[in-house]
């Protein structure tokens, strides 16, 4: 071998040893994580059910990782708020956001000056749990099923009233895509929360409310609701009795829905970590009974899981914006 030769093959060493290095470092630095404290911004106020689930899987979290969990609430603008948080944070790995799929999937397209876009500015890390929507009656309501209320709308167009706990608010689309898919025309009733919804609802001012379960589940354990049906896609541990909307109305199904989601520009080594120990937190026995008690339902999974996810749900609620001819407002 010449001297040439050798030469080239030490600088071929020495470039391949030196773009190696980054990749150790950066390999080195995920291996590491997290080396601080790790927060979640939730766009909730504190006491909420997603802010309970999350402050007691992020207990479990600080356990494993010997580092603190922060659970920073930003709570307002359906989501917006807390969703331009994460937005605003640094990509370092150390803030991500515990956000409601409406501040992702509807939130745009029906609240005007909405700046961000998931795909552009967000990447997924995985769904955490869903809350599918109850559709509750008084206990003495005339309708003992869902079919029996689809066929009363049908026969009264405009007549049958349902409340909601306002315009364009998850409630109220899961109440419109059942209108749309049995055909039925509601007389949609839009109140400013869910305790107003089920005081009319309870006063006989509206005949059904859509909510999810741990709205409702006082006054049906307490004897003075029934639920007709769940607009869950399956039936979930606690909800068996309880008839799913889509046996009656095919289509029929809707969720309230969390999930863990970062900036876009986080490293992908962190991001595979994250969702490996948040995953195994969320179906740790406590972490089920706890989100049982609060109406939600562990549903983990992998990014590309939660990105088809975000996508059919844009479709869906995207589909039911525009044929109410709702806009950004």
């Amino acid at each position: 071998m010449n001297l040439e030769s050798t030469r080239r093959g030490a600088i071929a060493v020495m470039l391949s040893l030196l773009s190696a290095a980054p990749l150790a470092h950066a390999q080195s630095a995920a291996a590491k994580w997290p080396a601080q404290a790790v927060r979640f911004i939730v766009p909730f106020p504190a006491g909420s059910a997603p802010d309970v689930l999350i402050r007691h899987v992020g207990a479990k979290l600080g356990e494993k990782w010997g580092q603190g969990v922060i659970v920073d609430n930003k709570p307002g603008g359906s989501g917006v708020i807390g969703m331009n948080a994460i937005l605003a944070a640094q990509s370092d790995g150390y803030t991500f956001g515990f956000v409601q799929g409406s501040a992702i999937s509807v939130a745009p397209s029906t609240i005007k000056g909405v700046t961000y876009e998931f795909n552009r500015d967000f990447v997924p890390v995985t769904l955490a749990a869903v809350a599918p929507f109850m559709l509750a009656v008084p206990a003495n309501s005339p309708y003992k099923t869902l079919a029996d209320f689809i066929a009363a709308a049908r026969a009264k167009p405009q007549g049958i009233e349902v409340a909601d706990n306002g315009r364009g608010t998850a409630p109220h689309l899961a109440s419109a895509l059942l209108g749309l898919q049995s055909g039925a025309q509601f007389l949609e009733v839009h109140y400013p929360g869910g305790a107003q919804a089920m005081q009319a609802t309870l006063g006989g001012q509206t005949q059904m409310m859509v909510e999810t379960y741990n709205v409702v589940a006082g006054n049906v354990q307490g004897g003075r609701m029934r639920v007709l049906a769940s607009m869950g896609d399956r039936v979930e541990a606690g909800l068996e009795s309880f008839p799913l909307a889509s046996k009656t109305v095919p289509g029929a199904v809707a969720h309230g829905w969390f999930a863990v989601i970062a900036k876009k520009g986080v490293d992908p080594l962190v991001l595979a970590k994250l969702n490996k120990d948040m995953n195994e937190a969320l179906l740790l026995p406590d972490v089920v009974a706890k989100s049982r008690e609060l109406g939600t339902y562990p549903r983990p999974g992998t990014p590309e899981q939660l990105a088809r996810y975000i996508a059919d749900d844009r479709k869906t609620w995207q589909d039911v914006l525009d044929k109410l001819n709702i806009k950004p407002e």
